[in-house]
């Protein structure tokens, strides 16, 4: 799995004064495409939340 930390990215593109405006909005545009990808992150992280809790409550590590 690759992870890319956008926000790390961006703010290190807006610190530089040479990033240019067309990198500015190549990196916008691959950013909005994974955060697009993730779907609703939100509530899937929320499930996964509860997933762990029940599993540490029953003592179940998988579910094969």
């Amino acid at each position: 799995m690759t992870l890319v930390a956008y926000g790390t990215a961006i703010n290190q593109a807006l610190k530089n004064a040479r990033t240019s405006l067309e990198d500015l909005k190549v990196l916008r545009d691959h950013a909005r495409a994974v955060l697009d990808a993730q779907g609703d992150l939100k509530g899937a992280l929320s499930k996964l939340e509860k997933e762990i809790s029940a599993r540490e409550r029953t003592g179940r590590k998988t579910r094969r």
